[in-house]
């Protein structure tokens, strides 16, 4: 049964090319998860500082911390943190 599928599906150009596309969209996302992302999100930093929301807060108001907000959600960069914990 699938083998008939597969071949009907293959029969088509347009799926064809449909299917291309989509494999080559997988194989993309496969290798930007094995890249590491470049900033942390607030849940991270929480759990990495063992810190409470407010806590948080407090020393992103007071600047100690550089933040980008994207929409509603604040990223924090790792490398600011790969520099503080290596001295």
């Amino acid at each position: 049964m699938k083998t008939k599928l597969n071949r009907q599906v293959t029969e088509d150009p347009l799926m064809e090319a449909v299917l291309v596309l989509l494999s080559e969209i997988l194989e993309t996302l496969k290798q930007t998860h094995k890249h590491d992302a470049l900033y942390y999100d607030s849940a991270d930093v929480k759990r990495l500082l063992n810190i409470s929301d407010s806590t948080l807060s407090r020393i992103r108001k007071s600047q100690s911390i550089p933040c980008v907000r994207i929409g509603k959600k604040l990223f924090y960069p790792k490398s600011f943190f790969n520099k503080a914990f290596k001295k």
